[in-house]
């Protein structure tokens, strides 16, 4: 039997920094070390660069970083694996990138999802355990994070990559899919996300555990193998009071006898009584599958998942459609209650098909990359 240990996101900042930075893996993880350090392999996804200087690159959203000492708390804790495809792993440019990996390297923790270029960043990390080799594959949303040809980054969430890839590596191996994506706050899947994850069981993936949504997602079992669409944070601290689904999360146990594939799920508080992540008791544990288990059942129904879907991005759309059309703040508040007035049926129309039609939608994407660069 090979156990797979998989945690969130950790970003060592706010009070669990000094932990880190001392190698205080107790004071960090507490009864969730041993679940770590029992296993056969462990890995988590490092949701910031570790860097000396702080040179934060523009872009939108919060440039997230963490010292180069917080090394020592993964160290000391005997994680093996730090995952680096993330939308913030480039915060601090490319050579806040360089610095990261190695720091990593230089603390003999490996890493995957990243890399000098994207030739590097796609190449999946092999480890053999129990005569059994195991293949993980990490990529993250397009954010603003990505790697090229030329320049550092993550290796991107692309399935004609991810198809060579496991055409490439997969034959007489457990190939494990980590994925950075999904919805922030939606504690469901969307449908894309569930046509995509099945889809990479289908090409042949044993596992696919997806982090990023700052929540836990529920989980299923699709052929034989398990599919969990969100793990939420592992360790993230914040100066922002958050809803309680930021301080709610689970480890994903993956359990390997021969070709079989299972996921043990394990719940846990982070960052909300005291510094750290502690599993729950019984009594918060119980709720919490209670919880989720509805929602393991919902997502089993096409029509409840898109209903969930339409219901979250109709919450969300005055938002989205301010960043779209550029709104300033003034306006921002003014299309929250005259969204049909501000947006003419021509507009949306002419919006749709720009970011619907895939020919539109690469030369859209081709010109904002061109103005950002000033070219």
């Amino acid at each position: 039997m090979i156990k797979i240990v998989i945690g969130g996101d950790i970003c060592p900042i706010g009070n669990v920094a000094k932990a880190f930075a001392n190698g205080n893996a107790q004071e960090i993880f507490h009864d969730l070390l041993e679940v770590i350090q029992s296993s056969d392999l462990s890995i988590t996804n490092l949701e910031c660069p570790l860097v000396s200087q702080k040179k934060p690159i523009p872009k939108s959203g919060p440039a997230l970083s963490a010292d180069i000492k917080c090394i020592n708390g993964f160290v000391n804790a005997k994680i093996d694996v730090l995952n680096l495809a993330n939308n913030h792993i480039l915060d601090h440019g490319s050579d806040g990138l360089k610095e990261t990996i190695t720091i990593i390297q230089k603390a003999s923790i490996k890493t995957v999802g990243a890399g000098i270029n994207i030739m590097e960043a796609q190449k999946p990390l092999i480890k053999e355990i129990e005569g059994k080799r195991i293949v993980l594959y990490s990529m993250a949303e397009h954010e603003f994070s990505i790697a090229d040809e030329q320049n550092p980054g993550a290796n991107p969430l692309d399935i004609i990559n991810f198809v060579n890839a496991i055409r490439l590596y997969k034959k007489d191996s457990i190939f494990i899919v980590l994925i950075h994506g999904g919805n922030e706050y939606y504690s469901y899947p969307s449908p894309e996300v569930m046509r995509r994850c099945r889809f990479m069981v289908e090409m042949g993936a044993d596992a696919v555990v997806c982090s990023h949504t700052h929540c836990a997602l529920p989980w299923e079992t699709y052929r034989d193998r398990p599919i969990i669409y969100g793990m939420g944070n592992l360790i993230f601290e914040s100066l922002n009071p958050l809803p309680d689904i930021w301080y709610e999360g689970f480890l994903t146990k993956l359990i390997i006898e021969n070709s079989s594939v299972e996921a043990e799920i394990i719940p846990y508080h982070q960052s909300r009584a005291g510094v750290g992540a502690r599993l729950m008791v019984d009594h918060e544990k119980n709720k919490f599958f209670e919880t989720m288990q509805i929602k393991c059942e919902e997502i089993k129904n096409p029509a409840t998942v898109e209903k969930r879907w339409i219901e979250h991005c109709k919450k969300n759309r005055a938002f989205y459609l301010s960043c779209l059309f550029a709104y300033n703040r003034v306006m921002h508040k003014l299309n929250k209650f005259f969204l049909k007035t501000l947006h003419s049926e021509k507009a949306l129309l002419d919006s749709l098909n720009m970011v619907e039609c895939e020919a539109h939608r690469e030369v859209v994407l081709t010109i904002l990359k061109l103005l950002r660069r000033n070219k």
